[in-house]
C-alpha cells in the first residue's frame, strides 16, 4: 500500500477533508497544502472506489473531486453522495482542466478548473467550510 492510501485508512476523525484524486503527485501536494494551512484533518483517496470505501465510516467536512477517475468519475460520485441522507449536507468542489457541463447545473456542487493557484484553492476551501454548504456553490473558478 503506497504512502497516500496508508494515509486515508490512518486518519478516522469526522473533522477531515476527502480529496478525491488519481494523479498520486497531485493528491500528495494538494494533501500537504492542505494541512498546512488548514485546521482540518486531510485524507486522500485514488479512485471513487477508494473515495466510497472511505465514506462507510468518516463524514468528511468537505470533499474535493477530481472529475476524471478511473471507475466512477468525480460527477457520479458527487451524485452519490447527494443521495445519501448522511452526505448531502457535505460542500463538494469539482477540480478538472474540463468541467463537464452538466455540472454547472448542479447548485450543489462548486467547480475549479485546472490549473489553479493554491491561493485560490485555499480561500474556496475556507469559504466551503465556513458554508457548510449554506452558500452559493454554484459557480467556476478559473
Amino acid at each position: 500500500m503506497g504512502k497516500t492510501q496508508s494515509r486515508a485508512y490512518e486518519y478516522t476523525d469526522s473533522k477531515c477533508i476527502l480529496i478525491v484524486e488519481d494523479d498520486p503527485m497531485l493528491g500528495d501536494l494538494l494533501l500537504e497544502a492542505l494541512q498546512q494551512e488548514e485546521t482540518y484533518g486531510v485524507l486522500h483517496a485514488l479512485s471513487g472506489e477508494m473515495a466510497l470505501r472511505i465514506l462507510q465510516t468518516d463524514v468528511p467536512a468537505l470533499v474535493l473531486l477530481d472529475y476524471h477517475l478511473p471507475g466512477i468519475n468525480g460527477l457520479e460520485l458527487a451524485e452519490w453522495l447527494r443521495s445519501r441522507k448522511e452526505h448531502e449536507h457535505i460542500p463538494l468542489l469539482l477540480i478538472s482542466a474540463d468541467i463537464p457541463r452538466e455540472a454547472s447545473g448542479k447548485k450543489y456542487l462548486r467547480t475549479l478548473q485546472k490549473p489553479f493557484e493554491l491561493e485560490t484553492l485555499f480561500q474556496l476551501v475556507a469559504e466551503l467550510l465556513a458554508s457548510g454548504a449554506q452558500g452559493d456553490p454554484g459557480g467556476t473558478l478559473r
